[in-house]
């Protein structure tokens, strides 16, 4: 973009014809219209002050919630404010990629905690320096177990809906196949598993808890995944990892997930952060940066990029991946959050999503015309199901400044309680919601 603005306009014709585009605009036509940004048409010779107060009364159009209930991919967590404090410190906002290791020990260490991190929490071998969103992660992940002979992904209907459409991006580029299996009662049923595998079939996904908020049985997945010659990839929530077992217990050959949770506001959508870790026997495969610990010459610890014949350095269409950069700064962030909560403090985290979710679950279950759709156990998401009233419920909700669940159609409502929901707010939507349904 940097050069197309530079450039004069005979060469940004040239670029533009190159890729078949009549303009500029073109290339964002798969962004809707309500979604660009606008021109600030601001007026000429204004002061700083009088701009900022412009800029002020934009902000003021957002509207903020201090009482959320939904979840669906992005969740609202209590930050410790050690979190924001040490992230903040100027010597990890400015830090650069750490090509020159002499240069970068400061950056290639905390992204080697990070790593380490990783893995102590998926228990896996190997982690690496981060993806840009869960969904890549996942993605990446099942591009990894491609094979000559393999070339068909396993995923379900109860997997997050812009995964899947991350997958169709990609795989269709990479003439693979997505094959997109229904699933009974919410959860992956062993029999419609197994008839979807065959010799074609390189890797399965799950994820754990899936977009319906339910659990999954991957030990059992993963026993069916490797019996067919294929690899398991799972998408797991972290804070529900601190109650759950973790993916290597379960024999998944390859653990992703949105790393949002881990002290991560979040932030109208992003930056956000997608982990991977995997087996030693995977190691290679893995893209992105990996971090190593060794000595330097006088025996002390020092930080190297490791395995770095990868994306950055060979030619393109040598490589299997092209993430050449990561989320450093949010990783830092996760790596912070994780050593301040501990795997205590995550535990407890993770037992109060269950409970308040479960209370708020069984209070809703109460009012007339509101049922559970799902029967399955569940970590802090749940679906309820009214008479087409959806929307009227989210909007009554709205009115009083509660951002609700997510309606996925007029009857169902995707609900989430995290630890910042309290018993009072819990009570405080089942009356609103009770109002409604009479």
């Amino acid at each position: 973009m940097a050069n197309y603005l530079t450039n004069t306009n005979e060469e940004k014709k040239q670029m533009l014809e190159a890729i078949g585009a009549q303009s500029i605009n073109d290339l964002f036509c798969d962004i809707s219209s309500k979604l660009r940004a606008k021109p600030l048409c601001l007026s000429e010779g204004l002061s700083q002050q009088e701009v900022l107060d412009i800029m002020l009364a934009y902000a003021d159009q957002n509207k903020v919630y201090k009482k959320v209930f939904r979840g669906a991919g992005s969740y609202y967590h209590y930050i410790p404010s050690v979190v924001k404090n040490l992230s903040a410190r100027s010597e990890f906002l400015t830090a650069y990629t750490p090509y020159q290791a002499e240069m970068s020990q400061g950056i290639l260490q905390s992204i080697f905690e990070y790593q380490s991190l990783i893995c102590r929490l998926t228990g896996m071998e190997v982690s690496n320096a981060s993806h840009y969103s869960g969904a890549t992660a996942a993605v990446e992940a099942v591009l990894m177990c491609a094979e000559r002979k393999r070339n068909t992904v396993v995923v379900f209907d109860n997997v997050h809906p812009d995964t899947i459409e991350v997958m169709k991006t990609y795989l269709s580029r990479r003439e693979m196949v997505l094959d997109i299996v229904r699933t009974e009662n919410g959860v992956v049923d062993a029999d419609l598993l197994a008839n979807s595998l065959n010799d074609n079939v390189c890797a399965v996904y799950v994820e754990q808890p899936n977009f319906f908020g339910l659990l999954e049985n991957l030990s059992k997945i993963a026993e069916q995944v490797h019996s067919a010659g294929a690899k398991l990839v799972a998408g797991c929530n972290p804070i529900a990892l601190g109650l759950l077992k973790n993916p290597a217990e379960c024999g998944v050959d390859i653990a992703v997930g949105e790393a949002q949770p881990l002290g991560l506001p979040m932030n109208f959508g992003g930056p956000y952060l997608g982990y991977m870790a995997c087996t030693s026997k995977e190691m290679r495969k893995i893209p992105g940066r990996i971090v190593g610990q060794t000595l330097d010459a006088d025996g002390n610890v020092a930080y190297v990029l490791t395995l770095q014949a990868r994306e950055q350095h060979i030619r393109r269409e040598k490589a299997t991946s092209n993430i050449c950069s990561n989320e450093a700064h949010c990783a830092l962030i996760a790596s912070i959050y994780l050593s301040s909560m501990g795997s205590n403090g995550l535990k407890e985290v993770a037992t109060n999503c269950v409970s308040n979710a479960h209370y708020f679950a069984n209070e809703l279950s109460k009012i007339n015309g509101i049922t559970l759709k799902f029967g399955s156990e569940f970590f802090h998401e749940f679906i309820t199901v009214s008479k087409g009233n959806s929307k009227a419920i989210l909007s009554a909700l709205d009115k009083q400044g509660i951002l609700g669940g997510l309606a996925l159609n007029d009857d169902e409502i995707l609900w989430c309680a995290t630890e910042m929901c309290t018993k009072e707010d819990i009570d405080r939507v089942n009356e609103i919601v009770n109002e409604v349904a009479l």
